[in-house]
């Protein structure tokens, strides 16, 4: 156990990898911290401050309409202003509650020390694909394509503060070139950067779950001990929410300015949360098949228990002679007996995952709020206010 804990500064799934280290030489990250700020101002100076003065020079900063202004584009201040220093906050929020997670596998004593070798080279498969330089490679590769190939495929009929529109060709403008070939891809490489540490965590997970792990059927959680799992990616909920804004923001722009009716964005927004859970808690659902085989196991076992233990209560209190000098009032027998059914009870009621119905509520919680002011823009304030007051009397 004590060499395993040894590397526990390896089973960062935040920090380190070839970009952070580049950041730590330029000065964006100082020492061994986040360095949240620091970074979020440096990014703001090479995303957003580019394109308003770009703007400004070309006369888009504020232009004849909203779509022509970068000033009224809500989801340009959604990407740079909320999404990207969240997608940094995740390092502080997410990071360490993983990281301890991984850790409690071996803290809880849930590995047998036949195999702490095997979660050792866990550990470092971990800690090699988190330094690989390749992975960074191609997300990078990912980030400038897509920003490519949007800009290929532009065939809008309205001019935008972007681009320009004259006789139904499309031409990007100074701002709308640094949008999609520095500051989005900026952003984007961030999202794949930490979607491939989630990645990484997963394939730590499967390792675990391998693993003949020392499960307990009648653990208080209903996950067989592994409940810890369900809380550490509560927070991963950042990445909802961070998304949202973007998503909300343009949804906004649309029905804000060009009166989109906000019901077309309902299966938008459906989707969207359906897939939010799927990389929030799907990684946990590699543990399905052991948490089945520990409950079924559970079960065959109290079963035999309980009814070993209720044929003798049977024999001694019911059909056999009673010990005289043994009263039933108060005799540890019926207190036994009420805790095997409780631990029986508790083996039915084990969930199959190790997070609950409560968690996945919460994850579509966090994900819908930056959607909520979406309601003052199809609702006037009046009318939201009486039906609240109608709701509370």
């Amino acid at each position: 156990m004590a060499t395993v804990l040894a590397h526990e500064s390896e089973l960062e799934f935040e920090l380190g990898g070839p970009v952070y280290r580049l950041m730590q030489r330029i000065g964006l990250i100082q020492g061994a911290g986040p360095s949240i700020g620091r970074r979020f101002v440096g990014f703001l100076l090479i995303t957003w401050v580019p394109l308003l003065i770009l703007s400004l020079l070309e006369g888009r900063a504020l232009g004849p309409t909203p779509q022509e202004s970068l000033l009224l584009d809500f989801a340009v201040y959604a990407r740079f202003f909320l999404a990207m220093p969240l997608i940094f906050m995740a390092e502080v929020v997410a990071g360490p509650r993983l990281r301890a997670a991984g850790l409690h596998f071996v803290e809880g004593d849930f590995i047998r020390p036949e195999d702490l070798p095997a979660v050792e080279m866990a550990i470092v498969r971990a800690s090699r694909r988190r330094e690989a330089l390749l992975p960074e490679i191609i997300m990078l590769g990912i980030a400038l394509l897509g920003a490519w190939h949007s800009a290929e495929m532009l065939s809008m009929t309205t001019a935008t503060w972007s681009y320009t529109v004259v006789e139904g060709e499309t031409d990007l403008l100074l701002a709308g070139f640094w949008y999609r070939f520095v500051a989005v891809p900026i952003l984007q490489f961030f999202m794949y950067r930490w979607l491939w540490r989630l990645v990484i965590w997963t394939l730590f997970l499967r390792d675990m779950a391998r693993l003949n792990l020392n499960l307990v059927a009648t653990h208080p959680d209903r996950a067989g001990g592994l409940g810890f799992l369900g809380g550490a990616h509560l927070s991963l909920a950042i990445f909802p929410f961070a998304f949202s804004c973007v998503l909300s923001a343009h949804v906004a722009f649309q029905v804000y300015f060009e009166a989109a009716p906000i019901e077309t964005f309902k299966t938008l927004f459906i989707v969207y949360l359906v897939l939010m859970e799927l990389i929030c808690l799907g990684p946990l659902l590699i543990f399905v098949p052991l948490l089945a085989q520990a409950r079924r196991q559970g079960l065959r076992q109290y079963s035999i228990l309980a009814d070993s233990y209720n044929r003798a209560f049977e024999q001694k209190w019911v059909t056999g002679q009673t010990p005289p000098d043994e009263p039933l009032l108060g005799s540890a027998d019926i207190q036994s007996l009420a805790d095997l059914g409780n631990s029986f009870g508790v083996i039915r009621e084990m969930r199959l995952f190790p997070f609950s119905q409560q968690q996945i509520l919460q994850i579509a919680v966090i994900a819908s709020l930056p959607g909520l002011p979406l309601i003052f823009l199809v609702m006037p304030v009046g009318e939201l206010l009486k039906l609240l007051a109608g709701a509370l009397l």
